[in-house]
């Protein structure tokens, strides 16, 4: 059994009292040789007085008040007692897609890092929540039962890897059914946050969605990656990219992020989609939606534990201070009462008390931070980030650990959150000069040489021989230089281009000018040659006419003369010439 629930409290408070005890001894033996050496063998006969006496008296008990009050700090406890428990019936299970796409890099360092980062960050702030994790791909798997453990979720999380299943493919129907046989002992509301990049291949997903609402599940949706999409790596076991996917075509496989389907499985469960923007702010999102469902509270249980007995020693403390105030150096009365000697000692172990206790928050803080510093020495970047990023928010106004956690994101070369970190940490005089140099080089790096122009400058005028920097700077001047002189070549450059594209077009201009007056002249040359033919169209019909008239006057004489012949005919037969014509003589 533990007597005290908080021992280091008491044992820093010891060392406290000892060290007030010591200094206090040590000026009494001084005041008493100063007496002596004043008042001789009279000290005595002073020293026996009540007055004296009572005054030593009103030391003690202040000073054994002093020491109740750091024992009922530190939390005595003994005998055991049933405490009420209010259990939340809050069952979370996260699925981690782990199929080879999860390797695409257009979320830097990759999609599955950035969801390991996720997963601890939504179980850190749920502890009245029992949660597994499922790792699926073509099939699903129980990485981490269901469990309270937050350490456990943790360890589980780092073992997620691209391509960890034998069965590749993403289904989304494989990690619904598992989380469901997870969760079927469990009774309350039951929610699967699932992280994937939305590439389904499931053909029964409907079939699984069903019966997830006929189970009450809600499956909260996470899409992590671009709608762009990456290229899929495929690496050694040293992380090195050999090559790229491909499939059975031999194409390139790009990998882009599907949020329709994501949108209809939250949809259809009652649930959420949420596109994936970083570990802490879409964790918060999580944990809103979470928190907003109707979770069921089963009460009555217990739970034995010790008592805790704190109340005595500080009742003592109250009684003992209580009666110093009572005990007067000459006796009872209303004149002003000469201040105790302990109380500006008091006041020291009260200083002490609370250095004690910011010393004892900080060490949370230290560990984590050395857990971050183990993490860093292993190239482990997205892990030590996340031990300095816990250490921040135990201690947060050390900028050391802004300093630290911005180097991990400069490792994982996302620049413009290491900037930011590192503009935090100049706050702090201490690390002001490293902090500056390191937000030259993240600017650099981003692209923005003005700003690693001045921070580089900065770092120079807080640490004059920092020959890095001016080296740095000297390197960014000269690139801001070649970069502002290539700017001028290319807008020379694009002026002659341009002249040169005007001279073009007005050449060609001129041709189709030309062009279409030679098309004009060649129009008129053909409504001419078409005039031509038209008349000579007419005059041949003309001609055909009067051919055609001749023709028929012809016929009309032949008609003519055929009418005359019997007449004449008849003439002859009767011996009679044939009529002469008349013609007149002149």
């Amino acid at each position: 059994m533990d007597l005290l629930r908080y021992p280091a409290i008491l044992a820093w408070s010891a060392a406290a009292l000892a060290a007030l005890l010591a200094f206090r001894y040590r000026a009494e033996a001084s005041r008493r040789a100063a007496a002596l050496a004043v008042f001789g063998a009279s000290y005595e006969r002073l020293a026996a007085s009540p007055a004296l006496a009572r005054r030593r008296l009103r030391g003690l008990l202040y000073l054994a008040a002093l020491a109740l009050a750091a024992l009922a700090a530190a939390g005595p406890q003994w005998g055991v007692e049933l405490s009420p428990v209010t259990d939340l019936k809050g069952n979370i299970v996260i699925a981690v897609d782990t199929s080879l796409s999860m390797a695409a890099r257009d979320i830097k360092p990759s999609r599955l890092e950035n969801a390991r980062l996720l997963l601890r960050a939504i179980a850190e702030d749920l502890p009245d929540y029992r949660i597994g994790v499922i790792a699926f791909a073509g099939e699903a798997y129980v990485q981490c039962p269901l469990t309270t453990d937050e350490d456990a979720v943790s360890y589980f999380a780092s073992g997620l890897t691209p391509g960890m299943l034998p069965a590749q493919g993403t289904d989304f129907s494989a990690a619904i059914e598992t989380a469901l046989q997870m969760l079927s002992r469990y009774g309350g509301q039951k929610v699967l946050v699932l992280i994937t990049d939305g590439e389904d291949h499931s053909t029964v997903l409907d079939t699984a969605l069903k019966e997830a609402s006929a189970q009450n599940l809600r499956v909260f949706t996470i899409g992590i990656g671009t709608p762009e999409g990456e290229l899929i790596p495929v690496t050694d076991s040293g992380g090195n990219t050999l090559e790229y996917k491909k499939d059975s075509s031999g194409h390139t496989v790009v990998s882009r992020l599907g949020e329709a389907e994501l949108m209809k499985i939250a949809g259809t469960t009652g649930a959420a989609y949420f596109r994936y923007s970083g570990p802490d702010s879409t964790a918060s999102e999580v944990r809103k939606a979470v928190a907003s469902l109707d979770l069921e509270r089963s009460k009555g249980k217990g739970r034995a534990g010790y008592k805790n007995r704190y109340q005595w020693p500080l009742a003592l403390a109250l009684l003992l201070l209580l009666i110093e105030l009572l005990v007067m150096e000459k006796g009872f009365s209303f004149q002003s009462l000469p201040r105790p000697p302990w109380r500006k000692a008091a006041g020291t172990l009260l200083v002490l008390l609370l250095a004690c206790g910011r010393t004892l928050a900080a060490d949370g803080a230290g560990a984590l931070a050395r857990k971050g510093n183990s993490a860093y020495a292993k190239k482990d970047w997205s892990k030590a980030f996340e031990y300095y990023s816990r250490a921040a928010q135990k201690a947060p106004a050390d900028r050391r650990l802004d300093l630290n956690a911005g180097d991990a994101f400069y490792r994982l070369e996302d620049y413009a959150r290491a900037a930011e970190l590192f503009g935090k940490a100049a706050a702090a005089p201490k690390v002001a000069p490293r902090a500056e140099y390191n937000r030259g080089n993240a600017l650099f790096k981003s692209g923005d040489l003005n700003g690693a122009i001045g921070a580089y400058r900065a770092a120079l005028a807080l640490d004059p021989k920092d020959e890095n920097a001016r080296f740095n700077l000297q390197l960014a001047l000269e690139q801001k230089k070649q970069n502002s002189s290539k700017n001028k070549k290319d807008k020379k450059d694009q002026k002659k281009d341009q002249q040169q594209k005007q001279d073009q077009q007005k050449q060609d201009q001129q041709k189709q000018d030309q062009d279409k007056k030679g098309g004009q002249d060649q129009q008129d040359k053909q409504k001419q040659e078409q005039d031509r033919q038209k008349q000579e169209q007419e005059r041949k019909k003309a001609e055909a006419r009067e051919k055609a008239k001749q023709i028929l006057e012809m016929m009309k004489e032949k008609e003519k003369a055929a009418a005359k012949e019997p007449a004449q005919q008849l003439l002859r037969q009767a011996g009679k010439p044939p009529p002469q014509p008349r013609r007149e003589d002149w």
